[in-house]
C-alpha cells in the first residue's frame, strides 16, 4: 500500500541505490566467464542478438542480460494506481460474504487490512502489524454456496466498488473484469479465479488492493478417449505439454478483450495472479537427459509461444510473471494481506554451501550487505555460513516468535529434509514466527506446497505469504545468487520477476521454480524510520458498512465469563489476546493477565466445545505457549491428551516444539533430560505411517555419538528399555522395530530381554 509521503521518497530512493548497488559491484565483481551469442532462430523469438547469453550468474544490475528487465520495472515503479492511506485498523470478518463487504467498504483514498476470523491466520499477522483497533464485523449478505454465478458477481462487484467508493446504495460500480477508468496508471497486473476455487477471496483481496481486474478463467478438460467420460484437471493432477500449452494460449485470449497490449513487459499487462483449482505441474516429454520430467504449469503461462506445438526449451522470452495463490478462504485472505500490508524489517541469509565455484557463487555476505542499505537498523540484516549456519545454530536463531521476516536459504535435499550441518533439517524444523517471505535454494522444497510435510507446505502452514523453490529438480544454477536478488529487491523489483532467470541466463526456459504468492510484491526501500505513521480511525466511525443487519464491534476487555460455560470463556480468551496483540493495548482484557489466559485455555473441558471451536483452542493454546517461550509446557500438555484428539495441526506443533526442545536441553548439557523426552516420545502413539519417531531417534543417536565416552551407553540403555517396553505391549510395531535397527546401528543385540 502506499501513502503519499513514502511515494514521495520512493523513487528517488530506488534510483540512488541502484547506483550504490552498481557501485559494490564494481568493486565486487569476480571474473568473467565465456558467453555466447544468441542462437541462430532465436532472433524470431524476439531475443535481441546483441545480448550475449551465458551460463555465468549475473552479478550487477547494469549487466546487459537484465536490460529488459530494468526498463520494464521503471514503468513499474510509477505504474501503482491511487495512493491510499492505511486505516489503522484490522478488520476480522465472521465469513466470505462478511469478508466481500467489508473489502467493499475500501475506495481509492484508504484502505485497511480484512481477514477472516481464524485464530490461526489472524494471530500471526497482528502480531506483525499491531493495530490500534480491531473491529469484528459480521454482514447479512449473500452466503457463499447460492450457485456460481452469485459467488462470481458478489466477488467482482467487492472488487469494483473498493476502487471507487463505499455507497452500498450506488448502482454505479465498474466492472472489476477490467482495469479501473480515471485512476491514472495502475498496476500491470490481472487475477485469475473462478468460483470454485477455494482461493477465491485471496483474488478479491489482491485484486481490490492492487486495482487488478478479476478475470474468470474455468478449469481445464481432460477431454475424454472414445467412450469415456471427460475429466476437471485438478491442482494434484498433472497435465500433458500440449494441454499446459493450451491453459497458456487461453489466458492470452482473455486478456485478447481485456488489455490493448499485453505481448511484451512493460505494457499494460506483465504480472498474473493464478488463484484457482489448475494443475501445478505438466510433463514434458520432449527432448532428452533433463530436459524430460515434471516441470511448472505457472513458468510456462506467460511466455511467448510462437507455434502451434512450440519447443519448449525456446520459448525464452516472456511477456509476463505468474504467481500462484493458495489456500481456502482464510489462508489465502492471510496471504494476500500479508503481501498488500507487510513489509520485512530484518532478513536473514542462510547459506549452508561450501567449496569453490559454483558454489562460491551463492555465497550470502553480499546479499546481507546489500540489505543493509534498506534495512540500516542494527540487527536487522544477518549472513550465517560455515560453522555457524549449523542445525544448532538455526534452532537458536528462531527461538523467538518475532525473528527474520524474510528470509534467503541455500542448501539441497528433498521435499521434506533440507542439508544442514548437524542435520538433516527436517519440515518439523521450519520454525514458527511472523508472517514472513521465502526464497529456498533447494530440490524440491515446493514438490506439493499443500502438503505440510514438505518444506514449502509447512512454511505457507506457518504464515509465509510468499514462497520462491523448486517443485523438481532445478539444479543450481536455475537459481539467481541471494546477492543479485537482495540487488533487485533493493531496487523495488516485484519479487514474482527478480526470483525469475530471464532469456539470456542458463535456465530462462519454461522450468521447474515456483513463485507462490503475489507476484507484484515490492520490498520497500524506505527504513522503518520514514514510513509515515497509519491514520488513525475515529471511535465512532469503523470506516465500514452501516446497514440492517451489519454489526461492526470494536474490540475491548470484557468481564471474563463463569467457568462454567465453557464457549463463552473460550470466546473470552480468544478477544482477551487478540487485545494483548493491538498495539496500544496495555493487557489481555479484564479480569486477567496474559498467564492467566493460558492457565484459562489449559484448564477448558474439551469435550464441551464443537470442533470449529476445538481448532480455536488449539490455535491459541499454541500462540500463548509460543509466545511464552514454555515448548516444555506445549508438549506436556498435549501429550496428555489422547492421541485421536491431537489434530494434524497439533502433532505438527509437537514435532517442531519437541525437536526444538531437544536442541534447548543439549546446548545446556541436560542429555538424560534429551534422553527422558525422547523416550516419552519413542514409546507413545503416533499416526500412521509418521517418520517422526525414528528420525527423533536418530537426531537424538547424532547427540549422543557427538560425546560417545559419556552418552551413548546412556542412549543404548534408554533404547533397550524404549524398545523392551513395546515389545511387551504388543503395540506399535513398526516403532518397535525401528528402534532394534538403532541399536543393531549402534552395535547393540536387539533381542528381546
Amino acid at each position: 500500500m502506499r501513502i503519499p509521503l513514502a511515494v514521495r521518497r520512493t523513487l528517488p530512493m530506488a534510483a540512488t541505490l541502484f547506483l550504490v548497488v552498481v557501485a559494490l559491484n564494481l568493486a565486487c565483481s569476480r571474473s568473467p566467464r565465456p558467453a555466447e551469442s544468441v542462437a541462430a532462430g532465436d532472433e524470431d523469438l524476439g531475443l535481441d542478438p546483441a545480448v550475449l547469453q551465458s551460463s555465468a550468474p549475473i552479478e550487477t544490475l547494469d549487466d546487459p542480460r537484465l536490460r529488459h528487465l530494468l526498463e520494464a520495472a521503471s514503468r513499474w515503479r510509477t505504474a501503482r494506481g491511487p495512493e491510499r492511506t492505511v486505516v489503522d485498523q484490522v478488520v476480522l470478518a465472521a465469513d466470505v460474504p462478511s469478508f466481500l463487504e467489508a473489502v467493499a467498504a475500501w475506495d481509492d483514498r484508504a484502505c485497511f487490512p480484512v481477514l477472516i476470523d481464524d485464530p490461526a491466520w489472524t494471530l500471526p499477522f497482528l502480531r506483525a502489524f499491531r493495530p490500534s483497533r480491531i473491529v469484528r464485523f459480521r454482514s447479512p449478505g449473500r452466503s457463499r454456496g447460492q450457485g456460481p454465478f452469485e459467488d462470481w458477481r458478489a466477488a467482482q462487484e467487492a472488487v469494483g466498488r473498493s476502487w471507487v467508493g463505499n455507497d452500498p446504495e450506488s448502482t454505479d460500480v465498474p466492472p472489476s473484469g477490467s482495469p479501473p477508468r480515471g485512476l491514472g496508471e495502475t498496476p500491470p497486473g490481472v487475477v485469475f479465479s473462478h468460483p470454485e476455487s477455494p482461493a477465491l477471496a485471496g483474488a478479491v483481496a489482491l485484486a481490490a488492493g492492487r486495482f487488478q481486474p478479476l478475470s474468470r478463467l474455468g478449469p481445464i478438460v481432460a477431454e475424454a478417449k472414445p467412450g469415456g467420460t471427460s475429466k476437471l484437471l485438478r491442482f494434484g493432477d498433472v497435465a500433458t505439454e500440449e494441454q499446459a500449452v493450451a491453459f497458456a494460449r487461453r489466458i492470452e485470449g482473455r486478456l485478447d478483450t481485456l488489455a490493448p497490449s499485453y505481448k511484451k513487459l512493460g505494457d499494460d499487462v506483465d504480472f498474473l495472479t493464478l488463484a484457482g483449482d489448475w494443475p501445478y505441474r505438466y510433463r514434458s516429454e520432449r527432448g532428452e537427459g533433463i530436459a524430460i520430467g515434471d516441470r511448472a504449469l505457472d513458468d510456462l503461462v506467460g511466455r511467448v509461444l510462437p507455434d502451434e506445438r512450440p519447443d519448449l526449451d525456446r520459448a525464452r522470452l516472456r511477456w509476463a510473471y505468474a504467481g500462484r495463490l493458495l489456500g481456502d478462504p482464510a489462508a489465502s485472505v492471510s496471504r494476500a494481506m500479508g503481501s498488500l500490508f507487510l513489509q520485512p524489517e530484518s532478513a536473514l541469509f542462510w547459506n549452508t554451501y561450501s567449496g569453490g565455484p559454483i558454489w562460491s557463487d551463492y555465497d550470502a555476505t553480499g546479499a546481507a550487505a546489500v540489505w543493509r542499505l534498506i534495512r540500516p537498523a542494527a540487527g536487522a540484516s544477518a549472513s550465517r555460513a560455515g560453522a555457524a549456519a549449523d542445525l544448532a545454530a538455526w534452532r537458536e536463531t528462531f527461538r523467538s516468535l518475532d525473528r527474520c521476516d524474510f528470509l534467503a536459504m541455500n542448501s539441497s535435499g528433498d521435499p521434506g529434509e533440507f542439508s544442514i550441518a548437524g542435520g538433516p533439517g527436517l519440515a518439523a524444523d521450519v520454525p514458527f514466527g511472523p508472517p514472513r517471505i521465502v526464497s529456498m535454494i533447494h530440490s524440491f522444497s515446493a514438490a506439493d506446497p499443500t502438503d505440510p510435510s514438505t518444506i514449502a507446505g509447512r512454511f505457507l502452514e506457518r504464515g509465509t505469504f510468499a514462497y520462491f523453490g523448486s517443485m523438481n529438480e532445478p539444479y543450481l544454477t536455475a537459481f539467481r545468487t541471494p546477492y543479485l536478488l537482495a540487488q533487485m529487491l533493493s531496487a523495488e523489483i516485484p519479487l514474482g520477476a527478480a526470483c525469475r532467470q530471464g532469456p539470456y541466463e542458463a535456465f530462462g526456459q519454461p522450468w521447474r521454480l515456483v513463485y507462490l504468492g503475489d507476484p507484484l510484491y515490492c520490498v520497500s526501500p524506505l527504513s522503518a524510520a520514514f514510513r509515515p505513521e497509519r491514520t488513525t480511525p475515529e471511535a465512532s466511525d469503523p470506516f465500514l458498512p452501516k446497514g440492517p443487519g451489519i454489526v461492526a464491534t470494536p474490540l475491548a476487555p470484557r468481564d471474563r465469563p463463569d467457568a462454567s460455560k465453557a464457549p463463552e470463556l473460550l470466546d473470552w480468551c480468544h478477544d482477551a489476546v487478540l487485545l494483548s496483540l493491538a498495539r496500544d493495548e496495555p493487557g489481555p482484557g479484564a479480569g486477567g493477565r496474559a498467564e492467566d489466559v493460558l492457565q484459562v485455555l489449559t484448564a477448558l473441558d474439551r469435550s464441551r466445545l464443537d470442533g470449529p471451536r476445538i481448532a480455536t483452542l488449539d490455535a491459541l493454546l499454541i500462540d500463548r505457549f509460543l509466545a511464552a517461550g514454555d515448548g516444555a509446557g506445549l508438549l506436556d500438555h498435549y501429550l496428555k491428551l489422547r492421541p485421536r484428539d491431537r489434530s494434524p495441526v497439533v502433532w505438527r506443533a509437537i514435532e517442531t516444539t519437541a525437536l526444538g526442545r531437544v536442541a534447548s536441553l543439549e546446548r545446556a548439557g541436560e542429555f538424560r533430560e534429551v534422553l527422558d523426552l525422547w523416550f516419552r516420545l519413542a514409546v507413545g502413539p503416533w499416526p500412521p505411517g509418521s517418520p517422526f519417531p525414528g528420525r527423533l531417534t536418530r537426531r537424538v543417536a547424532a547427540a549422543a555419538e557427538a560425546d560417545p565416552a559419556l552418552r551413548l551407553g546412556l542412549f543404548r540403555r534408554r533404547l533397550a528399555e524404549a524398545r523392551d517396553r513395546l515389545a511387551a505391549t504388543g503395540l506399535l510395531p513398526d516403532q518397535r522395530d525401528m528402534l532394534a535397527a538403532e541399536l543393531v546401528r549402534l552395535g547393540k543385540d536387539p533381542g528381546v530381554r
